[in-house]
């Protein structure tokens, strides 16, 4: 995390605001919004670098203080909240936790899939590139992201649902 020095550090720019589900795009005093602030800033030493700060009211203290302000001055030279969106199920896919090779392939085995079964789907891949991509990825890799492009097609391939590949993973966190 970077140690943030409040009396020679500056915000230089704003970017924008991240909303919270609890965040009114309506509201134009920062101090009462909830959500993410994205902005630059400049250290004593000549660095930058683009900081993240949540902000949340009545429990903004010290540098979020400074953020606040800064954030207000954005907002007062037309700055736009964006209304909150929830994620999109490929989103939340996106930002499950990996899983290690060894509980992705226990989890296919507790989900009544074979590892036989994998091989069998990657030696049907008609790419010869492909495939050996694949088997690559299956036999050397240590983690797989559930959006992996093999985790994907395998998931197809072996007649899971994007709901079911969800629930498996979840399951297979806790191997």
């Amino acid at each position: 995390m970077t140690e943030i020095n409040r009396e020679t550090t500056i915000i230089t720019k704003v970017h924008g605001f991240d909303p919270h589900p609890e965040t009114d795009p309506t509201v134009t005093d920062m101090s009462k919004i909830v959500g993410a602030c994205s902005y630059d800033v400049q250290h004593e030493n000549g660095d930058t670098e683009t900081l993240v700060t949540g902000l949340r009211p009545g429990e903004n203290f010290g540098w979020s203080l400074k953020v606040i302000e800064a954030a207000q001055v954005w907002r007062n030279a037309g700055g736009s909240i964006p209304e909150w969106t929830p994620p999109t199920p490929d989103e939340l896919r996106a930002a499950m936790p990996t899983l290690t090779a060894r509980q992705f392939r226990l989890g296919l085995l507790q989900s009544g899939r074979s590892l036989a079964q994998v091989e069998t789907a990657i030696a049907a891949i008609a790419n010869p590139v492909e495939q050996e991509t694949a088997q690559v990825e299956w036999e050397y890799a240590t983690e797989f992201s559930r959006m992996h492009p093999l985790v994907v097609s395998l998931s197809v391939t072996l007649g899971f649902t994007p709901e079911e590949v969800d629930t498996l993973w979840q399951s297979s966190l806790q191997l």
